[in-house]
């Protein structure tokens, strides 16, 4: 079994011009590897913690309206811009659908 490619080998820090480089190719196939999935700039991930019941009910809502979890959050945090004098998820976003 061979040894495990090292993640610094290939850099060239000082003082360590005696232990000579690593010549690995398949260092260069990950960095040019596209990344998985797709790239998305305009969209943030954020993470939420609720309470069990909370995510319960949720996911309640959404079962009964047939839509995701995800859905009836944002249609929350709609309301929550617009209570507070700011324009919609839709205009913020540019009216753009899913489809796009």
């Amino acid at each position: 079994m061979s040894k495990r490619p090292s993640v610094i080998g290939g850099l060239n820090l000082p003082g360590t011009e005696s232990r000579g480089s690593v010549t690995d190719d398949s260092s260069d196939q990950v960095r040019a590897a596209p990344p998985a999935g797709r790239v998305r700039p305009e969209v943030v991930h954020t993470s939420v913690y609720l309470p069990r019941e909370v995510h319960r009910r949720l996911r309640e809502i959404a079962f009964t309206r047939d839509c995701k979890v995800h859905d009836v959050i944002m249609e929350g945090i709609d309301a929550a811009l617009q209570k507070h004098g700011h324009p919609s998820v839709e205009v913020l976003r540019g009216s753009r659908t899913r489809s796009e």
